[in-house]
Formats: structure tokens, sequence, C-alpha cells
């Protein structure tokens, strides 16, 4: 590379570094107050109990935030039995959950973030009921826990798409 284009380069890297408005600090405290003001309904039946406290529990739910959005979700399971591993028949069985939430602005009743996200499980089955009950409840509260972690980030990724850059004063020379 020429001296030439490395000068341009440098110029063009130091102009833009100066083009962003919010610092790291303002970014995460302007996501910790977003987050803290989404009002999560709690979603029915066991696995929508797990995903929901974990969800509270990862969005600062205890901060003490006033409610700008409303948060509610919808949990759906399927399975597939007995799926074939090497061109051999298998008693594994695959678990497929599915969450689609909604996030609702409070003030002005409009669809902020409507979404839906999935994970599968893989779990061995056993000869006993037991065994079978326990591995599947485990499989659950795994997917609710992970689903819960997967619509927060979406939740961020919807936050910092619309964090409105802070204009900081021109200093004149």
């Amino acid at each position: 590379m020429s001296l030439r284009n490395t000068i341009i380069s440098l110029v063009c890297a130091l102009m833009l570094s100066g083009c962003t408005s919010l610092s790291q600090q303002q970014i995460d405290a302007a996501m910790i107050d977003n987050l803290a003001s989404v009002e999560i309904q709690t979603v029915a039946g066991r696995d929508g109990q797990i995903y929901s406290r974990s969800l509270r529990q990862t969005m600062f739910s205890s901060y003490a935030a006033e409610p700008k959005y409303r948060l509610s979700s919808s949990i759906s399971i399927g399975s597939i039995e007995a799926f074939a591993v090497r061109g051999v028949s298998s008693d594994f069985k695959k678990m497929t959950m599915t969450v689609t939430f909604t996030l609702t602005d409070i003030y002005t009743n409009d669809v902020a973030i409507k979404n839906t996200v999935a994970a599968s499980a893989t779990l061995g089955t056993v000869s006993s009921t037991y065994g079978i009950e326990q591995s599947e409840l485990q499989a659950k509260r795994r997917l609710a826990t992970l689903l819960a972690e997967r619509v927060r980030r979406r939740l961020q990724l919807y936050f910092l798409s619309i964090a409105q850059p802070i204009a900081q004063p021109i200093a004149k020379t």
C-alpha cells in the first residue's frame, strides 16, 4: 500500500471515529432501562412459568422502571420419535419448542416487534416410564431457558436499532 493510500485511510478512520456519539456506557445504561421497562406477561403452563421466570431474571425486572412495553408470548412444543442414526433405527426423540412473542408499546398500543424463535433438543429414551418423563421434563426446562435467552437477545437488537444518538456540540476552533 502506498504512502498516499495509507494517509487517506488514516484520515478517513479518524473522521469516522468522530461520528459515533453514543458511548458504550450510554448504550449499556439505555439498554438496561429499555429491558427493565418491559412488562412480561406470564405464559400458562409449567414450561411457560420456567420461560417467564428466566426471561424476568435476564431482563432486569427487579430494576424499578415504569413499564413502557408489554411482552406477550406463546409456547408450542412438537416432538418426533424414533429417528434414524447412521441408517439404524434408534430410540432417540427430538423435541422442538417454539416461542412466538409480541412486544407492544403500552402507550400507543402499536406492535413494536413480532417474532418467533425455536430450539430443538434430542433426548434418549429409556425403558422406564419415569425415566422417559424425567428426560422430557429436563429437555423442556433446557429449551424454555434457552428460548428466554434468545428472546432477550432479539429485544436487545430491537432496542439497539431504535437507539437515538445523542448530539454532541461541535467544538469551534
